[in-house]
């Protein structure tokens, strides 16, 4: 709750409350001459925004001179206009979206606009204040008044108002204690539990949005598009953490799989070579033989082609990689973590994108040949502020919102691309015991022993074919 008084610039006040109202607008106003305002008016109720106004036609007939307002037209939008006559209706107040109040010795009038010292009262927040108010607006028009919540259901809204606090002020530690009191609530309402399902998987835009509409059915509440900002903020700040986490642990496997590569080639490289060129000699002699013999020689070929490219590259890595103990190790990641974050593409300014993405992968390059000195070099350049940091203070709920969407999207396929590097036989062979790893080299190598053997004898044969 917060209250602010206005003495200067005060229609320019009321128009911004007005254009903030998303739920309902309530004014009774003894006077009310002032085009700008009730441009407002009519706009908001156009917009779909239920707008109740309360005049006086007293014996000066100010509202209703002619060339005054055209009242008639908030009616034929939807809007309900009610007139006291018989006594002065004095009051001078506005009630927006059931909780913000507005009320002062300001009229809605040209003359208060521009020659009259006047003052205006601005309480946000504050539900009870404004049913107060609400129960007068009901009293000038003869309404009904609308019934009071439940106790239960006035604990559960102070609940999650203390909550939508909690999320615009980014702070989300005690979040969990309000859940469990809110689940003990005698309050069987899927509305409520669907908030706190979100709440619990820090889905925070989307509770915020939940939260707000099972207020708006059980009280009049002013929906903030600030609170859903800054839930969005503060969802989006988590997404940023957890994708810079799943980035590390991306490049922590393709270290690995680097690692597992090179001491694979190392081992096994030149014997794999040796027996990829015995079949494709074997399939070049036979490729007349027919149709299916052509296309078997130029895979062979192809696959003796690839592996003399990956041993090259193996062997070109190898010479710049280095070897780390386990402290080698941990220091490389506490590097790469903090070089990740001055430098991701996603977090920092459009300008610095392209520059950014070529950053990081020198970054990740450095990481996976475990360049300690090289990594520490990129990080003091980079801790120099070469990259501005993009706005956390993006202007719309749309902006936000698209971007949140779209570092949920990258979350969920670094998610899946984690899953097939883990379900990838080499990522569990890098990961094995030395013992399962020497099981696997003698096993291969005993096969590939075996393989060039067999097509040494059966190139030979094709070559004693040929010559009778």
């Amino acid at each position: 709750m917060q209250t602010e008084a206005f003495f200067t610039n005060i229609r320019a006040v009321i128009l911004r409350e007005i254009g903030l109202a998303k739920q309902s607008i309530y004014v009774a106003v003894a006077w009310f001459t002032d085009r700008q305002l009730f441009a407002a008016l009519l706009a908001r109720q156009q917009a779909g925004v239920p707008v109740a106004l309360c005049l006086t036609r007293d014996e000066h007939n100010i509202n209703f001179q002619p060339g005054g307002l055209p009242f008639a037209e908030l009616e034929a939008a939807g809007g309900r206009v009610t007139v006291v006559e018989g006594r002065l209706m004095h009051h001078k107040f506005c009630i927006l979206d059931g909780r913000d109040v507005l009320t002062g010795s300001y009229n809605w009038t040209n003359k208060a606009a521009h020659h009259n010292e006047e003052n205006l009262v601005l309480t946000t927040g504050d539900a009870e204040l404004a049913r107060h108010f609400l129960r007068e607006f009901a009293r000038l028009t003869g309404q009904p008044e609308a019934a009071t919540p439940s106790p239960t259901v006035q604990r559960v809204l102070k609940r999650l108002a203390v909550i939508q606090s909690l999320l615009t002020l980014h702070e989300t530690e005690d979040l969990p204690k309000h859940i469990e009191r809110l689940e003990a609530e005698p309050l069987p309402d899927p509305r409520l539990a669907a908030v706190l399902t979100a709440l619990r998987a820090h889905r925070y835009a989307e509770a915020t949005g939940l939260l707000q509409a099972f207020v708006a059915a059980h009280a009049q509440v002013r929906v903030w598009e600030d609170t859903l900002l800054a839930a969005l903020q503060l969802e989006i700040a988590r997404l940023e953490a957890e994708l810079l986490a799943l980035e590390a642990e991306r490049a922590e496997a393709g270290r690995l799989l680097t690692a597992f590569e090179l001491w694979h080639q190392r081992e096994l490289g030149e014997l794999l070579q040796e027996v990829l060129a015995l079949r494709r000699d074997v399939a070049h002699h036979q490729r007349h033989a027919s149709a299916y013999a052509e296309s078997e020689y130029q895979r062979a070929h192809q696959r003796y082609q690839q592996q003399t490219h990956d041993r090259e590259q193996a062997q070109a890595v190898a010479a710049h990689t280095f070897a780390l103990d386990a402290d080698g190790r941990a220091t490389l990641k506490k590097l790469y973590r903090e070089a990740a974050q001055l430098c991701h593409p996603d977090r920092v300014a459009e300008a610095h994108k392209n520059a950014a993405t070529a950053a990081f992968q020198q970054v990740l390059s450095a990481y996976q040949r475990q360049d300690v000195a090289g990594l520490q070099a990129q990080l003091l350049n980079l801790r120099r502020g070469i990259f501005t940091a993009a706005s956390p203070a993006l202007s719309s709920v749309t902006t936000l919102q698209a971007r949140r969407d779209m570092l949920a999207a990258k979350h969920s396929e670094l998610i899946r691309e984690l899953a097939e590097l883990r379900a990838a036989e080499a990522f569990g062979l890098a990961q094995a015991s030395d013992t399962e790893q020497a099981e696997y080299l003698a096993t291969n190598r005993a096969v590939l022993l075996t393989d060039r053997d067999r097509l040494q004898a059966q190139l030979a044969q094709l070559l004693r074919q040929e010559t009778v």
